[in-house]
């Protein structure tokens, strides 16, 4: 394993221990956050570290070696990646709906009554779809470009 995942690991749980500390030593609104915080990046941190100790240890370096041979074949696998470009954008079109629903949800609820400052989420929730809209429009352009010239 690259020694770069070993100090990565290493930083992500520095990262946990110092929301531990100031978790421990401060009383905010933000303490439920600051141990969950806590827990994500101590448990991400301490199984990376043991990950990478476990394969990087003599014993495990060939059966390593042929896990990541077959990780490369299944990343690049041509019905692979045509599987996964297909489920991409199928969930694309499943956020579209997710999030043209909510905007008629809060809108209804809200002029309903049962939503107070109601808008907001409208308008977060029409600026996610002119987001998504652009990012799609910008990567189709690019990888058009890319391909076609």
């Amino acid at each position: 394993m690259k020694k770069s995942s070993l100090c990565l690991s290493i930083a992500i749980t520095v990262v946990g221990i110092i929301c531990l500390l100031i978790a421990i030593f401060t009383e905010t609104v933000f303490d439920g956050l600051l141990w969950g915080f806590t827990g994500a990046f101590l448990g991400i941190g301490i199984a990376s570290m043991v990950k990478f100790f476990y394969w990087a240890s003599p014993k495990n370096g060939e059966r390593y070696k042929e896990i990541l041979e077959q990780q490369d074949i299944e990343v690049n696998d041509e019905l692979n990646i045509i599987i996964r470009d297909k489920a991409g954008h199928l969930a694309y079109q499943f956020a579209y709906i997710a999030i043209v629903v909510s905007i008629m949800i809060f809108g209804f609820l809200g002029k309903a009554g049962m939503l107070t400052n109601h808008m907001i989420f409208v308008y977060y929730l029409i600026g996610l779809l002119v987001f998504l809209l652009i990012t799609y429009v910008a990567a189709f352009n690019h990888f058009r470009k890319k391909i076609a010239g």
